[in-house]
């Protein structure tokens, strides 16, 4: 695909990809290129520079997924950016902190990458509504009012019946609306949120395993250890390993 002047390019999974300063030119892989950079000796750069390429990475913790990134095609393709856009103020600030720090390693950096993917994200969804899943539940009032009871009290025992009740829903029209918008059973997504919710909090905090497993409505801290190996085959101990931190 050809690039145009201030096109943006987003490869939500991390698919691999080639480039080339001309389409008759033959294309190089995407981590040649990264690596050539790194080591101060860029790629592209014979001749007169016409065009800037900057290229960055966001990061998710392995193994943990959401309903809305796993909707997102394997390529967006943002064009049509204003010079005034907010989206194009952050790819300014990111180009103008490389430049000053004269490194692609820095903190302020990252954290600007990380507002403009979510940048990006808001921008994709606004364009593709109709077909974007997760976004179509937010827009259903029952729904979104379904989700965020999940996401506020994850630790109460819910049934079919009670969050039906909750939003005004049988149980089967529940089941079938939350299916088709967010890709998975309201049980199912409440299982997956308090995954998430457990990762999190040991990796990012000093709680112990019952304190968790109890705020999430998980009978034991060995209840909770069970379920994080099954789903996500990991323990808490190695889940606590990677932030350094004790089990």
């Amino acid at each position: 695909m050809k690039a145009k002047e201030m096109d943006i390019f987003l490869l939500p999974n991390g698919d691999a990809h080639w480039i080339a300063d001309d389409p008759n030119n033959k294309k190089t892989p995407s981590e040649r290129a990264v690596n050539a950079c790194e080591l101060g000796s860029p790629l592209f750069q014979q001749g007169p520079t016409t065009h800037k390429l900057i290229c960055g990475m966001v990061q998710f913790d392995e193994g943990l997924t959401h309903p809305i990134l796993d909707a997102l095609p394997s390529l967006i393709h943002v064009e049509g950016i204003k010079h005034d856009s907010a989206i194009w103020r952050l790819v300014e600030l990111i180009d103008a902190e490389i430049r000053e720090a004269e490194s692609i390693h820095s903190p302020v950096a990252d954290r600007l990458t990380e507002v403009l993917f979510l940048k990006l994200l808001q921008f994709h969804i606004d364009e593709h509504h109709e077909t974007f899943g997760f976004l179509r539940a937010i827009r259903d009032k029952r729904i979104h009012q379904a989700l965020s009871l999940l996401h506020e009290n994850p630790a109460r025992e819910w049934t079919l019946e009670e969050l039906g009740k909750e939003i005004g829903m049988s149980k089967a029209t529940l089941v079938r609306h939350f299916q088709d918008a967010v890709g998975m059973a309201p049980m199912a997504y409440l299982n997956h949120w308090r995954r998430l919710k457990a990762y999190n909090a040991l990796r990012y905090t000093n709680d112990s395993m019952d304190k968790i497993a109890v705020s999430l409505g998980f009978t034991s801290g060995r209840t909770l250890s069970r379920a994080l190996v099954r789903e996500l085959g990991m323990s808490p101990a190695e889940i606590r390993n990677l932030s350094g931190k004790d089990a």
